[in-house]
């Protein structure tokens, strides 16, 4: 069987004519290509070259070998140029579960941003529970997991990419918009948008309640991010969300405003312990957490550092 460095010097001879230029664009000695020569010619058991004064003058054979070697070096410069890509994060395929505050918020724009360097990246997205995002994650489904609440399992590794916290939301004319800052406890007297209290926003919204001796009251109760936002937008109450789901909302038909005291949250990625993570998935978190830390409207601090992902 011929190797393909067998066939680059064959095909390199043949284009050059002799050994020594051969040798020389090829970075070994004159000796090393006519023993590679001989022993080819060995391996295959006919005559590559006719020698004749001191010059190789290729046989048929030998022209017909090197043309269709051409396909293959063809194709491996295909695939180098393809590796290239990948180590650069150009090309592949890159796999995201979020949950669906993350993925009707902030993940959206700045996918858009990453795909303008990378046009022949494929995206597959998918919303779900933290219970999915276990779950795909451990069967290599998906490359990442996107979630403001960090599960606890060992078959999955949990990164901070952000820093973030509960904002208040509420219609631009609402007098809660009149304020820098929204206390909590002024949300048991407006028509309060909130989440179940077995929820794990709702469980930290209690929690401050609590300490403050109040009992948190609303008048609707939802489950994801997206719904109490819509309903803001329609003018049916007030809702704290997460201020990676707010960001760019900031004076058009809602107003987003902190809240004193001030509840943070954080933003995580999760990938598989049982899989070897990506060079594209590494990328992207990158990108994320510098994407929030340059889009950080919330005054929580800046993204985690892209070093500690």
């Amino acid at each position: 069987m011929i190797s393909a460095r067998q066939l680059e010097v064959l095909s390199t001879v043949i284009e050059v004519g002799t050994t020594a230029r051969a040798a020389e664009l090829l970075s070994v000695s004159q000796p090393a290509i006519s023993n590679m020569i001989r022993h080819t010619e060995d391996l295959i058991g006919f005559p590559l070259f006719m020698r004749e004064h001191g010059r190789l003058t290729p046989t048929k054979e030998a022209l017909h070998i090197a043309q269709e070697a051409q396909h293959l070096f063809m194709q491996q410069n295909r695939i180098a140029n393809i590796i290239d890509e990948l180590r650069g994060g150009t090309i592949g395929r890159l796999s995201i579960i979020a949950t669906p505050s993350v993925g009707h918020g902030v993940l959206p724009r700045v996918l858009g941003q990453f795909i303008k360097a990378r046009p022949k990246l494929q995206l597959s997205i998918e919303l779900g529970s933290q219970d999915e995002i276990i779950r795909k994650l451990g069967s290599g489904r998906v490359d990442l997991g996107l979630s403001i609440t960090p599960p606890r399992h060992s078959a999955v590794s949990v990164r901070e990419i952000a820093n973030g916290q509960l904002m208040c939301v509420c219609s631009a004319d609402h007098v809660l918009a009149l304020q820098e800052v929204v206390s909590i406890s002024s949300l048991n007297h407006v028509s309060h948008i909130s989440y179940a209290s077995r929820t794990p926003l709702g469980q930290m919204i209690d929690a401050m309640f609590s300490e403050r001796g109040l009992e948190r009251r609303y008048f609707c109760e939802v489950r994801h991010t997206a719904t109490a936002l819509e309903m803001v937008r329609n003018g049916l109450g007030v809702a704290l969300v997460d201020s990676f789901a707010v960001i760019g909302s900031n004076g058009g038909d809602i107003a987003v405003r902190p809240t004193k005291p001030s509840l943070p949250l954080k933003l995580y990625g999760l990938t598989s312990n049982m899989f070897p993570t990506t060079n594209l998935t590494m990328q992207f978190q990158h990108f994320l957490a510098d994407y929030l830390k340059s889009h950080d409207e919330s005054g929580s601090g800046e993204a985690v550092d892209a070093a500690r992902l």
